[in-house]
Formats: structure tokens, sequence, C-alpha cells
């Protein structure tokens, strides 16, 4: 090896051997060589290649890593030309480095490659610098050598991986989008801008799946019963806040022209291990509008059918025939009068037809009967609650679902004493508790096989009576101030 650059060569012309200039000088040398040595051992022990080359661009210093990497030993190459390491289309752009360092140049760091002694190429990366003695000259030139070919193909790998992965989601029908721990929009795919009708400028950064620049032929995000979607329900917001997966959340885009974009969107958390909160969100996005379009026509067939049915239990009793629909008009002017909102006024008056629907399965001799019911035979007319509400029976339709909640609890009472659960105050939902005022109005109103007509006068006076007994008083007051 090469002596240590900074190691001095003996003592100064015209100075004193036995003086104090000498004593200064041996300790110099001392804690020189001390340096020197040190730096030795940390070259030999280190993993990466450690390369000194003499002014003439020879190899002067060889290290274990050296011959480790390259697999020539010492003996080998020791005053060798460098570019014996360089691959021959690389000899030229080594000669080049050596020779700025040999001129004056600065540190360089470079990606390279350099050939091992079988004739393996490797990847390495390489730091280069000028070694300058102790007077300032240029006296070598050092170089380190790491081997990055295993890195280089993890790199490379990864970057298969990706490009696979890139692949994969772009050849999805479904909508990708990944959000950071923030909300903000990192990347989408081109299903996703389809879905949104939005371009990928548009939503990478911000937070809305509508894109950051407000569009005027979109009125709102919805749910399925017509209510907004606030920032703090998005799947992807969620997922992020709770750390838990979203499946099957049912979103509406409504636009100005009265159309509607459905999607089912799942969401699922991405966390490292031990780490306390999510780094990112990815959803996927269904575009399930025709299907939905298909549902609603089937179930509006069905709505359409239960209608029919109604009435035809409403022929049996009712010589006006109208009394399902004064019922829901008045309801729905008494849920507008309680300041419900608009997914509930619009489904209310739809629904509130049907209260009744389970009389189809009442006999005639019982529904038809001109007077007083006994025990035995009100025990059976009160089944037309619980009858409607298996007609209806359970759906994710929000006319049928309010529609089998009403005919199931508009015979209940507030004070808990009605049929046929026997629910109580707030227990009772609010559509079933509407439709109680709105139905026995109608019936007091109007006559029957088994009744005369009283004047809308009289039915107000009973109606106030129950009031807190038989019927939610808050809904007694928007009747009040309806009539």
């Amino acid at each position: 090896m090469v002596p240590h650059p900074k190691l001095g060569t003996g003592v100064g012309r015209g100075q004193d051997p036995s003086g104090a200039v000498v004593s200064g000088v041996e300790s110099l040398r001392a804690l020189e060589l001390s340096t020197a040595l040190q730096l030795a051992a940390l070259v030999e022990s280190s993993d990466d290649a450690v390369i000194v080359l003499s002014l003439d661009g020879l190899i002067a210093t060889w290290s274990e890593g050296a011959e480790r990497l390259f697999g020539y030993s010492q003996t080998e190459v020791v005053g060798q030309r460098v570019t014996m390491l360089s691959p021959p289309d690389r000899r030229e752009e080594t000669s080049l480095l050596v020779g700025r360092m040999l001129a004056g140049g600065g540190v360089e760091r470079i990606e390279t490659e350099g050939i091992a002694k079988g004739g393996g190429v490797l990847r390495v990366s390489l730091v280069i610098s000028p070694i300058n003695g102790t007077s300032g000259q240029l006296v070598g030139v050092a170089a380190i050598v790491r081997d990055r070919s295993a890195q280089s193909l993890i790199e490379e790998e990864l970057q298969a991986s990706d490009e696979l992965y890139r692949s994969v989601v772009e050849a999805l029908n479904d909508g990708v989008v990944l959000q950071d721990a923030t909300g903000r929009i990192v990347t989408v795919n081109e299903s996703a801008e389809r879905i949104l009708r939005r371009e990928k400028s548009d939503l990478i950064g911000h937070a809305s799946l509508l894109g950051g620049s407000p569009d005027q032929s979109i009125t709102r995000l919805i749910h399925e019963d017509g209510t907004p979607f606030l920032e703090s329900e998005k799947p992807a917001i969620v997922s992020l806040r709770t750390g838990q997966p979203q499946v099957g959340v049912v979103m509406g885009i409504e636009r100005v022209d009265g159309s509607k974009s459905w999607l089912s969107i799942n969401s699922r958390p991405l966390q490292h291990p031990h780490a306390e909160k999510p780094f990112a969100a990815v959803s996927s996005l269904t575009d399930i509008t025709s299907f939905r379009t298909t549902l609603e026509e089937f179930q509006a067939a069905r709505f359409e059918e239960l209608e029919r049915l109604a009435l035809a239990a409403e022929y049996r009793d009712d010589e006006t025939h109208r009394h399902t629909q004064r019922v829901a008009i008045l309801a729905e002017r008494l849920a507008r009068e309680l300041a419900l909102d608009d997914g509930i006024l619009g489904t209310i008056r739809l629904a509130a037809p049907l209260h009744d629907v389970g009389k189809i399965g009442i006999p005639d001799r019982i529904l038809l009967k001109p007077g007083r019911l006994t025990v035995e035979e009100f025990d059976e007319m009160k089944t037309h609650t619980t009858i409607g509400a298996r007609i209806l029976g359970e759906s994710r339709f929000p006319i049928l679902r309010m529609g089998r909640e009403i005919a199931l609890t508009h015979h209940e009472r507030w004070d808990g004493s009605g049929y046929p659960i026997g629910l109580s105050g707030e227990a009772i939902p609010i559509s079933g508790r509407i439709v109680a005022v709105a139905d026995v109005f109608d019936a007091i109103t109007h006559a029957r096989p088994y009744k005369e007509a009283f004047s809308p006068e009289h039915a107000i006076a009973e109606i106030t009576r129950a009031s807190g007994t038989q019927f939610d008083p808050g809904v007694v007051d928007a009747f009040l101030a309806c009539v």
C-alpha cells in the first residue's frame, strides 16, 4: 500500500535535528502515522471496494473489499491501469474521469459498470476524489466502489411489478382511486376518469371525486334515500379515519338534467405494520347505473302491482275509493309541516297509500260488518297490519321499505296501548305516527259500511283530545296547523 498522503517525508532542510523543531516534527509524524493506520484499518474492513491510484493513473492500493467485488488479488492489479476494471465501451469514460481528478477536479459521484475477473459485468456506484498531501499537493486519486447489482435487480423487479400492476389496474372496468392520508387523490385509472366523467388532471390533488373545479352539470352526491352524501361519510375518508374497509357503499350523482349516476364503492385502508393510522386508502368504483335502473323499473312495477292490490282492498269498504290517496296527501302535508327532509317527503307521499294493503286478507264478514266487532273479530281485524307487512316484505326500495313500516305501525299508539307490537312514543317510526293521524281524520270524515261520516270539526276535536295518548303531540300540532 502507498503511504498515507498526509504523512511527511522527514525533517525539513535547515532545521536542527536536535532542537524543539525536530521534536515537533516527530510528534506530527507519530500523529499522522497513527491516523494512517486507522484509515488503513477502515479501508480493509469496508465492504466497499477502496482503490487508490497513483499520479500516473496506476492502481497503487487494492483493498479486501475490492478483491471480493472484482475477484482480482492485490498482486494481480497493483501497477495496472484502472481501465482494466471497466468494460471496453466504458474505458474511455473511466480515463476521462481519472484525468479530471489528476487535473485538479473535485469529488464526483456516478453510476457506471465494472467488469469482474471472470468477465461478469457489475453495476456499481463510484465516488472518486483527489488525495492531497500535507502541503496541499495532489499525490493520488481515491475511488470507492459499491456493488449495486443486487439493488439494481431489485429496482428492476419493482419497476416490472409496478408496470404489471399499472397494466392490470388500467385494464380493469372498475375505477380505481388512491388517496393519501389527508384524503387528497394521488392517482386514478382510466376507468375512474370515465365513470366520474373527469380528467385525471382535474382529480389528482383534490379530495373530491368530482374534481377540484365546480361542475355546473352536477347538483349533489346522494345516498340511496336521496339524502346528501356528507364529506365525512365518503368511504375512503371513513377508511382513513377508522382504519376499517368499507364495502358496497352506494353513492348517487345527481345532475341538473335530472339524470343520476350510481356508484358502488369499496374502500380499503393501506397501513404499515405497527403504524397507528393508515397512510393511504384505495377505492374501487363500479358503475351500477344500469343495474339500478333495471332494479328501479322492477320495483316500480312491483309498486304498481301493490298499489292496485291496495286499491282492490279499498274498493271493499270505501264507497269513494279515494281513501288511500287522501291519506297520502295529508301525510305529505304533515311531513312538510314537521320540516322533515326532502327524502322522507317524496317517499311518504308514495308509501302512505299502502297502509291498508293488508285488508285484502281480512274476510268480508269482518271488514264489511255493519255493527260493532266482537273481541275475536277485532283481533282478526288487527292482523291487517302484519298481513300488509308480509305482503310488502323486506325491500331495498325506499318506498316499499317505508310502506311496510307504515302498514305495520300506523295503529300503534303514543302511550303504548296500540297494536300489533305495542310500541310507544318515538319508538314508533315517524312515518307510522304521521299516517296514524291522517288515517283517523279521513276515516272519521268519510262513511264506511259500519259508520256514517262526521264533520271535519268533529274529527279535529277527536284528534286533539287523543293527543299524547293515541297520537304524537308534535304530529297533532302539525295537523292543527295544516287544517
